[in-house]
């Protein structure tokens, strides 16, 4: 009876393919009721519903065979683009953060290492003998 259904010339090409690629044997063990609600679910599924227009082709060269797909129709993918904008958002707010951070930090190291050096000096403690920062820059 099922192998009869998977025959049926009203059954979509893609569910038939799908349940062709099951196994005979498991294909067999369902009951009636299973096996509806798989096919069911599948046809339900399919690729081709989603879309209002889906046009494809393949363009045989001789040496390799190219295939083209156009898909259009109403953008359903909302609560996933929500998603995606909302993980980009946080990741580019955490970004501005650590750039600001570091902003303050980077100048403010070079402020206490400027404090501490006059500081050094104030107090005439040499670390390096016969070596001053401003011999250096000279």
């Amino acid at each position: 009876m099922k192998q009869q259904a998977l025959e049926d010339p009203t059954l979509a090409p893609y569910t038939r393919a799908v349940l062709g690629r099951i196994d005979p044997d498991v294909l067999a063990s369902l009951t009636e009721h299973q096996f509806r609600s798989i096919r069911d679910a599948i046809d339900l599924s399919r690729p081709i519903r989603r879309h209002s227009i889906d046009f494809r082709g393949v363009v045989p060269l001789g040496f390799a065979r190219w295939y083209f797909v156009l898909l259009a129709g109403r953008d359903r993918r909302g609560d996933t683009r929500t998603e995606e904008a909302r993980l980009r958002q946080r990741l580019q707010s955490a970004l501005g953060t650590l750039l600001f951070i570091g902003a303050l930090l980077i100048p403010l190291a070079a402020l206490l290492l400027l404090f501490g050096y006059a500081l050094k000096s104030f107090m005439g403690v040499d670390i390096i003998t016969d070596a001053h920062l401003i011999d250096m820059v000279r």
